[in-house]
């Protein structure tokens, strides 16, 4: 196979295209086959008329080896195989989202963004960056239910929603609006206090009537015995 063949090109004197042809040839080329095409480059470029200097002789580790650096770095990227997962986790949570039984399920939450793996750090660092806005209007408006809301602030990390879950529980169960809970020099609350007065107004009627007729009975009785 001669220089030209390997470059895939005919055969030319313009230096530029035979460059070119080599680029386009070296990303698809390793190990064997990339010496190849650089013994076919240098023979090109000579058939072309043009120099070609010789080959460096210092070895490729040396000539691309750099200082050690020993200080931490950030994060390494996620792999091909990791941003894979991150999407699908995300593509699971868009789904449910427009399901709304199953976006308030938090096992069903659980079970996407737990199971391995999905639980490693770097993923479920990538996955709260990709799945905080996609969730904001549902945190906004309260479409995700207290259960839900906690886990993910749990599991994520979002303080914000800490905040926001302490709140509705205090709100919710508030131990004053309890009656049992209540000291007993407490006021009763407007409703409590209409329920407690009913019973006794209720109650009142009942006995006063009986007492009227017991007094009719015993006049109608005291003027029979007086009148024969």
């Amino acid at each position: 196979m001669t220089c030209w063949e390997v470059l895939g090109i005919s055969p030319t004197n313009n230096r530029e295209r035979i460059e070119k042809a080599y680029e386009s040839q070296r990303k698809f080329a390793s190990g064997e086959s990339l010496s190849d095409l650089d013994d076919a480059y240098r023979q090109a470029l000579r058939e072309g008329g043009f120099a070609v200097a010789d080959p460096d002789p210092t070895p490729e580790p040396e000539r691309q080896s750099a200082p050690a650096v020993s200080a931490p770095g950030p994060t390494p990227e996620l792999s091909a195989r990791d941003q894979q997962v991150v999407r699908e986790i995300v593509i699971q949570v868009e789904a449910m989202l427009n399901d709304s039984h199953r976006r308030s399920d938090v096992n069903i939450w659980r079970a996407i963004l737990t199971e391995p793996p999905a639980d490693r750090d770097g993923i479920r660092e990538a996955a709260s960056e990709a799945l905080y806005p996609r969730l904001k209007p549902y945190l906004d408006d309260g479409s995700l239910p207290q259960p839900v809301r906690a886990f993910l602030s749990q599991w994520f990390g979002w303080s914000e929603l800490d905040e926001t879950t302490s709140n509705e529980v205090q709100t919710t169960n508030d131990p004053f609006d309890d009656p049992l809970h209540r000291g007993p020099g407490a006021a009763p609350s407007e409703g409590t206090e209409g329920r407690e007065k009913q019973p006794s107004t209720t109650s009142f009627w009942p006995a006063a009537i009986g007492w009227i007729a017991g007094l009719i009975i015993l006049t109608s009785l005291f003027s029979h015995i007086l009148g024969s």
